[in-house]
Parts: C-alpha cells; structure tokens; sequence
C-alpha cells in the first residue's frame, strides 16, 4: 500500500538554513541576556536592542557562512556575534569579567571589519586589507592589555570585591595617557577603515561595487560612531551604568550592518528575478549575436565571449562560425578559471550543458562575476531556448565558414598557380621565343639568298607578335608589376590599355599576396565590365584601408546610347564571389545605365 504524500507544513524558504540561522540568532540573544543580566534588570529596552542586535548579526552570520564565496564572512559574523554578546559579562562586575569585556568588544569589531573586508569575495584582495587588518590586530588587542596592566579596576568602572584584575604597573597618570592614546588610535584606525573601504571600490566591478557598496556605507558609519562614542568612556573613574550605556548605543547603531546585508541580498535575488524577462526582450528576434550582447547588457560584463558547441566540428565556435580551441572538458566540474579568479582581471569559463547533459555553450566571464554565480545562473537558464536556437544557427554558420574556409583556399592555391604560370611563361617560353627571335636575326645576316631573307624578316615579325601576345598573357595571369610595386603601379597598367579615362586614387600600402591577387583580378574584372558592359565613358578607382580593413570603390557614369544592356550582379558574380571566399563583402549599386558604384571591402590580413 502506497502511502499519501505528506503535506508541507512550512514554506518553502523556512529550509534547514533558515532554521539553524533563527536557532542561532536565539541562542546568542539568550546568551547576551545571561551576560549582562544585572544591567537588563534596570534597562529592558536596552536589553531588547541588544538581543535583537546579537540575534540579527548571528543569523545573517549563519545564513552568509552555507555560501562557498561567503563562508568565511558568516563565519566571522557568528563570532562576532558571541563576542558581543560575552562583552556584555561586564555588567557582573566580578571575576574575570571586566577583564574579558575588552577583548570581547575588541574582537567583535575586528571580526565585524575583516568580515566586510572578505565580502563578497572570500579573500583579502588587496594589499590595505591586510595591512589594515595587521594594524587593527595591533591596536585592538595592544590597547585592552595596556590599560589593565598600568591601571587599578576602580579606574576603569569595576569596583567590585571579586573582580580579577592582575594590574602590574598601575600609576593612575600613566594610565590616563594610554587612555588617551587608546582613542586616539581608535578613532585613527576608524577613519583609515573608512578610506580602505573606499579604495575598493573603484576596483570592482559594477555588479559586486552594487552589492559591496551599502555594506560598506554602513560598517564605514558603524567604525566611525564607535570611535566616537567610546572617546567619551576614555576617563579615569568612569560609572559603570555610563560604560554600559555607550555599549548599548554601540549595539543599536551595529545593527545597521546585518540589516544592509539582509538589503543587498534581497536586491540580488530580485535581480535575478528581473533578469528573465529582459533576457526574453533582448533576444528577440533571437540570433547568436543578440544571445552574447544580452548577456552582456544583463550580467553588466562588455568583455564576455560567448561560443558554441558544434556536433559536426565535434568543437566549439564563435559567432561567426569559427573553430575555437577551448581544451579538453574536465571531468565532474563545469567551471575553469583562468588568471586569477577572484581577482577582477582573472576570467571564468562557465560550461553550459543541455537538458540531456550534451554540450551547449561556454561563457567566459570577468573573475569577479564568480560572485554571482547565482544571478550568472539565472540569465543562463532565462535563456536557455535562446540558446539552444542560437546554437543551431550557429552549427550552420560554423558549415558555412567550412564552405568559405575551402573556397579560400583555392583562392590561394589560384593566386599561387597564376605566380607559378606567371613565372613559367617569362622564364621558359618567353625566354625560348627571344632565343629563336636571335637565331633568325642571326639567319638573315649571314644568307645571301633573297628570298631566304624575305623569309627569315617575315618569321622574325611573327615571333615579334607571338612574344607581345604572350606578354600579355603573362600580364594578366600574375603582373610583375603587382608582386614587386602592389596594386598602384599595377592598376596604372590596366587603365592605359583600356583607354578609358579612369582615374586612379589607389594606398601605397601593401597587403598580403592573396588580398593584392584577390583585389587586382576583381577589380580588373570590373574595369572590364566598365568598359564593355557598361561603355563607360569616365571611371573612377579608390582603394585605401578603413579600420582595420582595405576598401576598393570603382565608380562610373551611366552608358552611352545604344550600349548594350548588361546585368552588373550576373557579370560581377565571378569577382563578388572571390572576395567573399576572403571573408569579405561586395555591394553593387545603381545600374549600367544610372551610373554604378561597386564597393569592395575586405580585411586586412
């Protein structure tokens, strides 16, 4: 039998955490009643505010220590918890209470201040956080000891009979001096918290400087008011009922920090809220550009790279559809890092996997999203059937790169072939043919017979024309000019044989073998169609580079009367298709008889 599924009885965010948190917060606020209960019996309000303070900087304490970024802030917030809490012994006025009172206070504070040090990343980042913790250790705990050691308990608001209080050089005039210094540094080692936290800022980046950014509003006050609230306890003989109080002020004012953690959170988690729907607007119409400028836009990170996973390549691709060698994938984790992770110049290569578990994506982000690994989660899973879209049309793109990838590389083989044939004809035939031409110069000089020289000159005219005509051909097949001086010079040639008036507004800038072969057929190619499809009359021809890429425009007038009728996008089709096997693009405006403009555009490889 099968039984019925039990109902939940309590919601869904009232998990184990939650509960071990309010458990926590509870027995820290017991145990700070219990410590300073002589004091409460008089003062309930104040005993309110101080167990609500203990009990809020314990719970958020546990609550920050279930995270792996934030363990040791928790950690360090608990503590600090209990410490307050045992300060709070000073109000029995017996024993060894009054002597503990200090440290405790002293350690609530530094635990409070390296604890925000360490959020949100884990770790003293920079070299102020840790020599101000070295200093604030120094101060904290060098001041407590040098006050019991030169002063009576009397002095310092104990007067009980039981009181443990091992003064080894009390002299009350000394004394008075080390308090003085004592406030001094404490209101010094304030102020230098204060400036510490607001050089961290400008290193970070936009989403942790959100979230770090209140905390650090509220412990820079909560230093500063507690350095000037205890100079006035700084006094030789001071009430204890006075002490007390400034604690309780003390305490009130310190659970501002629990309250902008609890802030920041909140913000957090809202934030992951919203970031489904503006994921769904930026996506739409969904493509692989749009997926990596949303992420973008919503993890607010400018420098993320996004790729692809492509069955056919068996690998990932960019957003063009190239081939990128991401490393092997790691057993058990999803996440690499590079650099320094927690820093924020380190990166962090995030895996995405499909429903299945099969390869989907790979994010590289700035280090210090690490941080947010939960909002980073909740923009991947807001576009997830983005993504999944997204990399189909990557896989197709990455085929069609394969297409470009073969047709530029017979584009380079043709370029290498037209060098080779070039070169064959001027080293082999020409050269054969101007052998032949001296032999029969060498014949006519030396017959006597007419008709044998009639024969020989006739011979000699006809190699003559043979050698031009090869010439020629050797022009078009690889121009030396082309490989020695580039497309200028080369050019120039071209538009004296067409007789066309064709001005010429070409770099001196040289480029690849291929781009220069590429560019010069292509443009050839239109000056022809120029000239004898369009019957142009005025041309012109500029080629010059444009950020990062060589742009040619060839610019012509309409047709004259009666010129042929020709299709400019059906005649250049030979050209237009070499220059995209380069990862290029041709547009062709305007027509044969309107007057054309064909624009060339290629990078600068």
């Amino acid at each position: 039998m099968i039984s019925a599924p039990r109902r939940r009885r309590s919601p869904p965010w009232f998990g184990t955490e939650t509960r071990r948190a309010l458990v926590a917060g509870a027995a820290v606020a017991g145990l700070a009643l219990l410590a300073g209960w002589p004091y409460w019996r008089g003062h309930p309000a104040a005993a309110a505010i101080t167990a609500a303070s203990c009990a809020a900087i314990a719970l958020v304490g546990v609550l920050l220590a279930t995270g792996p970024r934030t363990r040791r802030t928790g950690l360090l917030f608990a503590a600090a918890s209990v410490c307050w809490a045992v300060n709070w012994a000073a109000s029995w006025d017996a024993t060894i209470g009054p002597i503990m009172s200090p440290y405790a206070q002293a350690d609530f504070y530094l635990a409070l201040a390296v604890g925000v040090l360490l959020y949100p990343g884990g770790r003293l980042e920079y070299l102020a956080d840790r020599i101000w913790t070295g200093a604030a250790c120094l101060v904290l705990w060098g001041c407590p000891t040098a006050l019991w050691v030169t002063s009576e308990p009397e002095w310092a608001a104990f007067r009980g009979e039981s009181v443990w209080w091992p003064a080894l050089y009390p002299d009350l005039e000394v004394f008075k001096v080390v308090l003085q210094v004592s406030a001094a540094l404490y209101l010094l080692l304030a102020l230098s918290f204060a400036v510490v936290l607001l050089l961290r800022l400008p290193r970070m980046g936009r989403l942790r400087r959100l979230v770090a950014l209140p905390v650090t509003v509220a412990i820079g006050f909560v230093g500063v008011s507690a350095a000037f609230t205890q100079k006035p306890i700084m006094e030789a003989s001071i009430p204890l009922d006075d002490l007390l109080h400034v604690y309780v002020v003390q305490g009130a004012v310190v659970v501002l920090v629990p309250l902008t953690l609890l802030a920041s959170g909140l913000r957090v988690r809202i934030a992951e809220l919203a970031v489904a729907g503006r994921m769904l607007r930026l996506t739409a119409p969904v493509s692989v550009e749009r997926i990596r400028d949303a992420l973008r836009d919503v993890l607010h990170d400018p420098t993320l790279e996004l790729w692809f996973w492509a069955p056919t390549e068996g690998g990932y691709v960019d957003t063009a559809g190239r081939p990128v060698d991401l490393g092997p994938e790691t057993d058990g984790a999803d996440d690499e890092a590079r650099g320094d992770p927690a820093g924020e110049g380190g990166r962090w290569r995030h895996r995405v996997r499909g429903a299945s578990g099969e390869p989907l994506a790979v994010v590289e982000l700035g280090g210090a999203l690490r941080d947010h690994g939960s909002l980073v989660e909740a923009a991947l899973a807001a576009g997830g059937r983005a993504l999944e879209t997204a990399r189909l049309q990557a896989g197709v793109q990455a085929g069609l790169e394969q297409v470009r990838a073969a047709y530029r590389r017979l584009v380079r083989a043709e370029a290498a072939e037209r060098e080779r044939l070039a070169r064959d004809l001027h080293d082999g035939a020409q050269q054969r043919l101007l052998a032949l031409g001296a032999m029969l110069g060498t014949l006519e000089a030396v017959t006597g017979d007419p008709a044998v020289k009639e024969h020989a000159r006739a011979c000699r005219a006809e190699l003559k024309e043979a050698l031009a005509q090869l010439r020629a051909l050797a022009r078009e097949v690889q121009p030396a000019l082309l490989v020695q001086d580039g497309l200028g010079p080369a050019l120039e040639v071209v538009a004296e044989r067409l007789g066309t008036r064709v001005a010429l507004d070409v770099t001196p800038r040289r480029f690849s073998r291929e781009i220069e072969s590429t560019l010069y057929s292509a443009l050839c190619e239109t000056l022809s169609y120029a000239v004898e499809g369009a019957r142009a009359t005025r041309v012109l021809v500029r080629v010059g580079e444009e950020g990062g890429r060589v742009v040619a425009e060839v610019g012509l007038d309409g047709a004259r009367p009666g010129g042929p009728a020709a299709d400019p996008v059906a005649d250049l089709a030979g050209p237009s298709g070499r220059i995209r096997a380069l990862r290029g693009e041709m547009e062709i405006g305007g027509g044969p008889r309107a007057g054309l403009t064909v624009r060339m555009d290629l990078p600068c490889e």
